[in-house]
């Protein structure tokens, strides 16, 4: 498998966030908003596409960025978590680049789980559902189905 670049760059491109270092972070709200936009374009590219709610909490849990098989369209989810992205990363924009384009961590890189206990299940878990209330597919299926008629 080879890394899809453009969805990584879309993704990194879309932090709006900025930690205390004033370093650009990806925020749940970043995160939910590529993931409403993936899911509604793969509404649209498939119409067999479905998502249960289980399979919708799952998906907030594992999104990150895509992989694309030699020779093939499918897009695979890579086992990256959205949630890890945020609360083991930070979302940090330039330490994700690293991890995520050139598949290793950063020189010198240390967790950003800095809390007494490490991280939680429970920190996590509410990490995955922040993302997941932040999911509106409609904003993008309605952008998607206009492209679609246009050409």
């Amino acid at each position: 498998a080879t890394i899809h670049v453009p969805y990584v760059k879309e993704l990194l491109e879309s932090a709006t966030g900025k930690d205390a270092d004033g370093h650009e972070v990806l925020t749940t709200s970043d995160l939910s908003r590529i993931l409403s936009k993936r899911r509604a374009e793969s509404r649209a590219d498939n119409p067999q596409f479905s998502l249960s709610r289980i399979h919708k909490i799952f998906g907030s849990t594992k999104y990150a960025h895509f992989f694309t098989h030699e020779g093939c369209v499918n897009s695979y989810l890579a086992m990256f978590s959205s949630s890890t992205l945020l609360t083991i990363f930070g979302g940090r924009v330039k330490d994700l680049e690293t991890i995520l384009l050139e598949e290793r961590l950063p020189n010198g890189w240390e967790s950003r789980s800095r809390e007494r206990q490490g991280l939680t299940i429970l920190t996590f878990n509410r990490t995955v559902a922040k993302v997941e209330r932040g999911v509106d597919e409609s904003k993008y299926a309605r952008k998607t189905s206009t492209a679609e008629e246009e050409n």
